[in-house]
């Protein structure tokens, strides 16, 4: 079992408030459950089955998940819809000239928040995970679809809450928790610390060689546009040296490497 600290009050609070929410904004459609693998949305996805409510659940595949998390949703979780995306990692890269950074994390709205077209999602969001995130709403429009609804039914519980219950209900978990790792979405996600990003680079070398491979198609096709750059392999390094240390993302930020025409600027 992953490394945790048990929560001191209201477990039961925060389970009784999560179902409630649920059954209160349940759509006649029912719900379109976003489910990553990861322990969040286990968590989410056994409260829905307790709470009675309706629901399809999800999987959006952005080819560049680890194996180990793939093995474990189709042994584990075999009735969650894996949706493939309409494009890969390595096409958008090219696409979009650069790696996806935290400045411009244009991966997230092509590969992971897609499906669900006006329908309210249930994901699970929380407030502990980011400033940003604890400033969203429980239930709350996407500002980016119009018709699209999100109800972040977990949104109140501790990462704490979450391990204890996972063990109290003896849920299935990625091993990749155990393997020193708090997160287990994308390699090389441009959210994760330089701690992450290292084991990253360790663990899954086809992978860090699949986006490196992608640097360099981005440089033969946007040649004049990466200047900045003498080769694809120096904009890859130019890329994990941003992921190991984020705080100097910001040098980049003159390079006009994005188009406005779906919002995401450099």
């Amino acid at each position: 079992m992953a490394n945790y600290i048990y929560s001191l009050f209201g477990l039961q609070e925060q389970i009784d408030r999560s179902i409630n929410l649920m059954r209160e904004y349940e759509p006649p459609e029912g719900y379109y459950l976003c489910f990553s693998g990861g322990k969040d949305s286990a968590v989410l996805y056994d409260l829905a089955i307790k709470s009675g409510v309706k629901f399809d659940a999800h999987h959006n595949n952005t080819t560049v998940e680890p194996p180990q998390l793939m093995k474990f949703i189709r042994e584990k979780y075999p009735e969650v819809i894996n949706e493939r995306a309409p494009i890969t990692m390595a096409k958008l890269i090219v696409k979009k000239v650069i790696p996806p950074l935290r400045t411009a994390r244009y991966c997230c709205y092509y590969l992971k928040e897609r499906g669900g077209k006006n329908r309210v999602k249930l994901t699970g969001v929380r407030a502990q995970e980011s400033t940003k995130r604890a400033k969203r709403k429980v239930f709350e429009e996407n500002s980016r679809k119009q018709g699209d609804y999100f109800l972040h039914a977990i949104h109140h519980w501790s990462e704490n809450d979450v391990w204890q219950y996972i063990y109290d209900n003896n849920l299935p978990y990625c091993s990749l928790y155990d393997m020193g790792r708090r997160r287990v979405g994308c390699v090389l996600c441009p959210f994760q610390n330089g701690k992450q990003v290292e084991l990253d680079m360790r663990d899954f070398p086809a992978i860090v060689d699949y986006y490196r491979r992608a640097c360099i198609k981005s440089f033969e096709v946007n040649r004049e546009k990466l200047s900045y750059f003498n080769s694809g392999e120096e904009l890859f390094n130019w890329w994990i040296s941003r992921l190991k240390k984020p705080e100097i993302a910001k040098d980049c930020n003159s390079i006009p490497l994005f188009s406005e025409d779906d919002g995401f600027i450099l």
